[in-house]
C-alpha cells in the first residue's frame, strides 16, 4: 500500500512539472501560491468580492502549493 501511495505522489509530482507555463517557475511556485492565498484571504476579510468564488479560488490555490511543495521534494 505505501508503494501504491508512493506511486502516485510521483505521477502527481511529474504531471506537475509537466506543466508549460509553471515548468520555468520552479523555485517560486509555492511562494506565489502562498501569496495568492494571502491576497483571497485580504479580500475576504475586508469583504471585496463573492465569498464562494474566493473560497473556490482560495481552495485552487492550496491544491497549487500543495503539488508544488510534492514536487519540490520530489526533485
Amino acid at each position: 500500500m505505501q508503494s501504491l501511495i508512493a506511486q502516485i505522489f510521483d505521477f502527481l509530482a511529474g504531471a506537475f512539472d509537466a506543466i508549460p507555463l509553471i515548468n520555468k517557475l520552479k523555485g517560486a511556485r509555492s511562494i506565489l501560491g502562498f501569496i495568492g492565498m494571502a491576497v483571497i484571504s485580504a479580500l475576504k476579510a475586508y469583504g471585496i468580492g463573492d465569498p464562494v468564488i474566493e473560497g473556490y479560488i482560495f481552495d485552487g490555490l492550496l491544491i497549487f502549493c500543495g503539488l508544488s511543495l510534492n514536487a519540490k521534494s520530489r526533485a
